[in-house]
């Protein structure tokens, strides 16, 4: 195995890990990664479109209406008017203000806890890298 195969085997492996300890943290919230990414999105990015929340999270329209569905149900989320009447944008209720805060909080927690013993130099030296190859992923 190159180098190349290793770290790519290894980097799936850990986000298989990492998506399914994650949706344990959410389980308590009602929630899965993929539906904590949208909660995530709308709270850094504000109201947003299904195209735009697809577009930042590399995911097919019909997947992310499923997923926004889901989360509107649960009254996490709910639909605003846009410029026009076509558009249609999405933003988080109060309950999805609660439960970003309640996740965050979880989440932060979580995050500190995969990331323990590992040194500052070495966490930059990482996102340094993944940055690199999501932008050589994009070309």
């Amino acid at each position: 195995m190159t180098p190349n195969h290793q770290f790519f085997h290894q980097y799936l492996q850990i986000s298989r890990l990492f998506t399914k300890k994650l949706n344990e943290q959410l389980h308590q919230y009602g929630l899965f990664h993929s539906q904590w990414s949208i909660v995530y999105f709308l709270k850094t990015k504000g109201p947003s479109t299904l195209v735009e929340i697809g577009e930042y999270l590399n995911v097919e329209k019909p997947t992310i209406t499923r997923t926004v569905q889901r989360l509107s149900e649960g009254g996490f989320i709910q639909q605003v008017p846009g410029k026009d009447r076509r558009e249609k944008r999405i933003q988080l209720t109060k309950e999805g203000e609660e439960v970003y805060a309640a996740c965050r909080e979880t989440i932060t927690e979580f995050e500190y806890k995969v990331m323990d013993g590992i040194p500052e130099q070495e966490k930059g030296a990482a996102f340094q890298t993944l940055t690199k190859i999501c932008v050589n992923l994009e070309k």
